[in-house]
């Protein structure tokens, strides 16, 4: 048996698998221009999501009013700050007043009309003040006319802070509800 020995092929150079420094460069370079590229697009989130937070809350307020003149009977909206929620209660015709009120029963979800802020669609927008003549609940009456704790007519406007300064106010008397951006 003859064992023919060969030269190696001068034109191929074994490589251990790595890269070229300009492969890897070229990579950085791509990767820098999508980071650039995304960042806005991630810092403008947590706006939307306050933005989408307050618009949401706008149709709860406004919901609560028109439910409070179609029905006759009194709704409350009640503002929770340390967890983060706003609750829609409504007064019982047969015993009114704001303490007998109970929660709605919310008529997209058929659970209870309590709105949470931090989790799911609205995860990083907080409940930053809610103040209505020093307390965190309005009420409407039959009228639509805006209402503080004690039942009274609200004396000025109310206003719910949601974080990234999203402000969303109660007009003295009319009851109209508005949502003003940052």
């Amino acid at each position: 048996m003859v064992v023919q020995l060969t030269k190696k092929d001068p034109r191929r150079l074994s490589r251990g698998g790595g890269f070229s420094l300009i492969e890897l460069i070229a990579v950085m370079i791509v990767v820098g221009i999508l980071a650039a590229a995304v960042a806005p697009v991630l810092s403008a989130t947590a706006s939307t999501r306050a933005a989408m937070a307050a618009r949401h809350l706008v149709r709860d307020l406004t919901f609560a009013r028109q439910r409070a003149v179609a029905t006759g009977t009194r709704s409350w909206v009640v503002f929770d700050t340390a967890a983060e929620t706003w609750t829609v209660l409504v007064e019982d015709p047969a015993s009114p007043g704001r303490i007998n009120a109970a929660v709605l029963t919310d008529p997209a979800t058929s659970g209870p009309f309590v709105q949470t802020l931090g989790v799911n669609q609205f995860v990083g927008v907080q409940l930053v003040t809610a103040a209505f003549d020093g307390n965190d609940e309005i009420g409407f009456d039959w009228l639509g006319r805006p209402l503080n704790q004690t039942e009274a007519a609200l004396a000025a406007q109310g206003s719910v802070t949601l974080s990234g300064s999203h402000v969303v106010t109660v007009e003295v008397g009319s009851g109209f509800v508005a949502y003003t951006p940052p």
